[in-house]
Protein backbone atom coordinates (compact mmCIF):
# COMPACT_ATOMS: atom_id res chain seq x y z
CA UNK A 1 0.00 0.00 0.00
CA UNK A 2 0.98 3.85 -0.42
CA UNK A 3 3.69 4.90 2.36
CA UNK A 4 4.53 8.06 3.64
CA UNK A 5 6.07 9.45 0.32
CA UNK A 6 3.42 8.51 -2.09
CA UNK A 7 0.50 8.38 -0.11
CA UNK A 8 -0.53 12.06 -2.00
CA UNK A 9 0.40 10.77 -5.10
CA UNK A 10 -1.94 8.06 -4.96
CA UNK A 11 -4.79 9.82 -3.11
CA UNK A 12 -4.68 12.50 -6.22
CA UNK A 13 -5.78 9.48 -8.51
CA UNK A 14 -9.20 10.06 -7.48
CA UNK A 15 -9.70 13.72 -8.64
CA UNK A 16 -9.79 14.68 -12.20
CA UNK A 17 -6.56 15.13 -14.28
CA UNK A 18 -3.06 13.75 -13.92
CA UNK A 19 -2.09 12.83 -10.55
CA UNK A 20 1.22 13.56 -10.98
CA UNK A 21 0.11 17.37 -12.39
CA UNK A 22 -1.62 17.73 -9.03
CA UNK A 23 1.28 16.53 -6.72
CA UNK A 24 3.60 18.87 -8.40
CA UNK A 25 1.00 22.22 -8.36
CA UNK A 26 1.43 21.43 -4.34
CA UNK A 27 4.84 20.75 -4.37
CA UNK A 28 5.53 24.52 -6.23
CA UNK A 29 3.20 26.38 -3.90
CA UNK A 30 4.97 24.92 -0.88
CA UNK A 31 8.10 25.10 -1.94
CA UNK A 32 7.06 29.24 -3.00
CA UNK A 33 5.48 29.47 0.78
CA UNK A 34 8.83 28.19 2.14
CA UNK A 35 10.37 30.87 -0.50
CA UNK A 36 8.79 34.11 0.58
CA UNK A 37 9.02 32.44 4.34
CA UNK A 38 12.25 31.81 5.15
CA UNK A 39 13.94 30.81 1.81
CA UNK A 40 14.36 34.78 0.72
CA UNK A 41 16.85 35.57 3.66
CA UNK A 42 18.84 32.35 2.71
CA UNK A 43 22.02 33.58 0.84
CA UNK A 44 22.55 30.91 -1.59
CA UNK A 45 18.84 30.59 -2.72
CA UNK A 46 19.25 34.98 -3.29
CA UNK A 47 22.07 34.72 -5.16
CA UNK A 48 20.48 31.92 -7.40
CA UNK A 49 17.69 34.10 -7.72
CA UNK A 50 19.48 37.11 -8.96
CA UNK A 51 21.84 35.37 -11.24
CA UNK A 52 18.22 34.24 -12.43
CA UNK A 53 16.71 37.84 -12.66
CA UNK A 54 13.94 36.37 -10.68
CA UNK A 55 11.60 33.67 -11.30
CA UNK A 56 10.23 32.87 -14.27
CA UNK A 57 6.97 34.29 -15.84
CA UNK A 58 4.36 30.96 -14.24
CA UNK A 59 6.44 30.90 -11.02
CA UNK A 60 6.64 34.55 -10.93
CA UNK A 61 2.93 34.81 -10.81
CA UNK A 62 2.70 32.32 -8.18
CA UNK A 63 4.90 34.04 -5.63
CA UNK A 64 2.84 36.65 -6.15
CA UNK A 65 -0.36 35.03 -5.86
CA UNK A 66 1.14 33.20 -2.72
CA UNK A 67 2.70 36.47 -1.62
CA UNK A 68 -0.68 38.46 -1.81
CA UNK A 69 -3.07 35.65 -0.28
CA UNK A 70 -1.05 36.02 2.83
CA UNK A 71 -0.96 40.07 2.73
CA UNK A 72 3.03 39.94 2.71
CA UNK A 73 3.95 41.99 -0.38
CA UNK A 74 7.10 43.70 1.58
CA UNK A 75 8.67 40.15 0.56
CA UNK A 76 8.33 40.50 -3.17
CA UNK A 77 9.38 44.89 -2.35
CA UNK A 78 12.64 43.44 -1.11
CA UNK A 79 14.12 40.77 -3.06
CA UNK A 80 12.50 42.43 -6.92
CA UNK A 81 13.90 45.61 -5.48
CA UNK A 82 17.05 44.45 -4.46
CA UNK A 83 17.40 43.11 -8.27
CA UNK A 84 16.15 46.07 -9.68
CA UNK A 85 18.97 47.77 -7.94
CA UNK A 86 21.21 44.95 -9.72
CA UNK A 87 19.66 45.42 -13.05
CA UNK A 88 19.85 49.49 -12.89
CA UNK A 89 23.43 49.14 -12.32
CA UNK A 90 24.60 46.48 -15.38
CA UNK A 91 21.82 48.65 -17.24
CA UNK A 92 24.00 51.23 -17.04
CA UNK A 93 27.52 49.78 -17.36
CA UNK A 94 25.73 48.23 -20.80
CA UNK A 95 24.22 51.53 -21.69
CA UNK A 96 27.75 53.38 -20.93
CA UNK A 97 29.55 50.53 -23.23
CA UNK A 98 27.19 50.94 -26.04
CA UNK A 99 27.86 54.47 -25.96
CA UNK A 100 31.71 54.06 -26.51
CA UNK A 101 30.55 51.83 -29.89
CA UNK A 102 30.97 48.39 -28.13
CA UNK A 103 28.80 45.74 -29.71
CA UNK A 104 30.01 42.38 -28.05
CA UNK A 105 30.03 41.59 -24.66
CA UNK A 106 27.79 44.06 -23.08
CA UNK A 107 24.31 42.40 -23.49
CA UNK A 108 22.29 42.18 -19.94
CA UNK A 109 22.38 38.60 -20.25
CA UNK A 110 20.67 36.00 -17.40
CA UNK A 111 23.66 33.71 -15.65
CA UNK A 112 21.22 30.86 -14.43
CA UNK A 113 18.00 29.28 -14.59
CA UNK A 114 14.66 30.19 -12.32
CA UNK A 115 15.06 28.40 -8.68
CA UNK A 116 11.94 27.44 -8.78
CA UNK A 117 12.23 25.40 -11.92
CA UNK A 118 14.84 23.76 -10.78
CA UNK A 119 13.77 22.97 -7.70
CA UNK A 120 10.59 21.51 -9.75
CA UNK A 121 12.31 19.64 -11.95
CA UNK A 122 13.66 17.88 -9.07
CA UNK A 123 10.53 17.29 -7.04
CA UNK A 124 9.13 15.78 -10.58
CA UNK A 125 12.05 13.17 -10.39
CA UNK A 126 11.48 11.80 -6.93
CA UNK A 127 7.54 11.90 -7.48
CA UNK A 128 7.69 10.12 -10.88
CA UNK A 129 10.11 7.67 -8.75
CA UNK A 130 7.98 7.55 -5.61
CA UNK A 131 4.33 6.81 -8.05
CA UNK A 132 6.82 4.06 -10.24
CA UNK A 133 7.37 2.49 -6.70
CA UNK A 134 3.22 2.57 -5.79
CA UNK A 135 2.48 0.83 -8.61
CA UNK A 136 4.41 -2.20 -8.26
CA UNK A 137 1.32 -3.23 -5.65
CA UNK A 138 -1.79 -4.40 -7.89
CA UNK A 139 -4.22 -2.92 -5.33
CA UNK A 140 -2.19 0.55 -6.42
CA UNK A 141 -2.28 -0.45 -9.90
CA UNK A 142 -5.99 -0.89 -9.87
CA UNK A 143 -6.72 2.73 -8.47
CA UNK A 144 -4.62 4.12 -11.18
CA UNK A 145 -6.49 2.22 -14.30
CA UNK A 146 -9.49 3.60 -12.53
CA UNK A 147 -8.25 7.38 -12.26
CA UNK A 148 -7.99 9.71 -15.45
CA UNK A 149 -4.14 8.78 -15.64
CA UNK A 150 -1.16 10.66 -16.20
CA UNK A 151 -0.70 13.43 -19.21
CA UNK A 152 2.02 12.45 -21.34
CA UNK A 153 3.78 15.03 -20.26
CA UNK A 154 4.66 13.43 -16.96
CA UNK A 155 4.38 9.77 -18.97
CA UNK A 156 7.56 9.95 -19.73
CA UNK A 157 9.10 10.62 -16.44
CA UNK A 158 7.09 7.94 -15.02
CA UNK A 159 7.79 5.45 -17.39
CA UNK A 160 11.65 6.50 -16.77
CA UNK A 161 11.56 5.45 -12.96
CA UNK A 162 9.51 2.48 -13.79
CA UNK A 163 12.19 1.35 -15.81
CA UNK A 164 14.89 1.74 -13.22
CA UNK A 165 12.89 -0.53 -11.11
CA UNK A 166 10.94 -3.35 -13.25
CA UNK A 167 9.92 -3.40 -16.64
CA UNK A 168 6.50 -5.11 -15.88
CA UNK A 169 5.55 -1.65 -13.98
CA UNK A 170 7.02 0.05 -17.05
CA UNK A 171 5.11 -1.81 -19.82
CA UNK A 172 2.17 -1.27 -17.28
CA UNK A 173 2.06 2.41 -17.76
CA UNK A 174 3.01 2.42 -21.60
CA UNK A 175 0.14 -0.14 -22.19
CA UNK A 176 -2.34 1.96 -19.57
CA UNK A 177 -1.49 5.19 -21.44
CA UNK A 178 -2.15 3.82 -25.27
CA UNK A 179 -5.27 2.20 -24.04
CA UNK A 180 -6.45 5.71 -22.58
CA UNK A 181 -4.87 7.61 -25.86
CA UNK A 182 -7.43 5.15 -28.39
CA UNK A 183 -10.30 5.42 -26.27
CA UNK A 184 -9.57 9.60 -26.52
CA UNK A 185 -8.52 9.00 -30.28
CA UNK A 186 -11.90 7.02 -31.04
CA UNK A 187 -13.76 9.96 -29.68
CA UNK A 188 -12.41 12.24 -31.38
CA UNK A 189 -13.72 10.51 -34.61
CA UNK A 190 -17.12 9.89 -33.40
CA UNK A 191 -17.14 13.80 -32.46
CA UNK A 192 -16.51 14.64 -35.85
CA UNK A 193 -18.65 12.13 -37.48
CA UNK A 194 -21.90 13.32 -35.25
CA UNK A 195 -20.83 16.53 -36.79
CA UNK A 196 -22.85 16.71 -40.19
CA UNK A 197 -25.60 17.40 -40.59
CA UNK A 198 -27.53 14.09 -41.48
CA UNK A 199 -26.44 12.62 -38.28
CA UNK A 200 -28.18 15.38 -36.70
CA UNK A 201 -30.66 13.49 -35.05
CA UNK A 202 -28.23 10.57 -33.96
CA UNK A 203 -28.00 10.65 -29.36
CA UNK A 204 -24.70 12.49 -28.30
CA UNK A 205 -22.80 11.15 -25.70
CA UNK A 206 -19.36 10.80 -24.22
CA UNK A 207 -17.64 11.92 -27.95
CA UNK A 208 -19.09 15.17 -26.55
CA UNK A 209 -16.07 16.41 -24.72
CA UNK A 210 -13.05 14.12 -26.41
CA UNK A 211 -11.90 17.62 -26.94
CA UNK A 212 -11.24 18.69 -23.89
CA UNK A 213 -10.54 15.15 -22.51
CA UNK A 214 -7.75 14.95 -25.52
CA UNK A 215 -5.96 18.24 -24.26
CA UNK A 216 -6.28 16.92 -20.41
CA UNK A 217 -4.32 13.53 -21.89
CA UNK A 218 -1.80 15.11 -22.82
CA UNK A 219 -1.03 18.27 -20.65
CA UNK A 220 -2.92 17.10 -17.53
CA UNK A 221 -5.37 19.12 -15.91
CA UNK A 222 -5.91 22.82 -15.12
CA UNK A 223 -4.69 22.84 -12.06
CA UNK A 224 -4.45 26.80 -12.03
CA UNK A 225 -7.95 27.57 -12.68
Amino acid sequence: MPDVFSYEIVEAFGLPGCPLCRVAARDEERWMDTFWREGSLARELRRRFYAAGGFCRRHAWLFHRRVAANAAAAVIADVYGNLADRDLERLAAAAAALSRGRRRGVAPARAGRCPACVEAERALERDAFFLAQALREEPVRQRYAASQGLCYAHLVPAVAAARALDAHTAHFLVRDFRGRLQRVRDGLTEYDRKRDYRRAGEPKGDEQRSWTDVIRLYVGEDVER
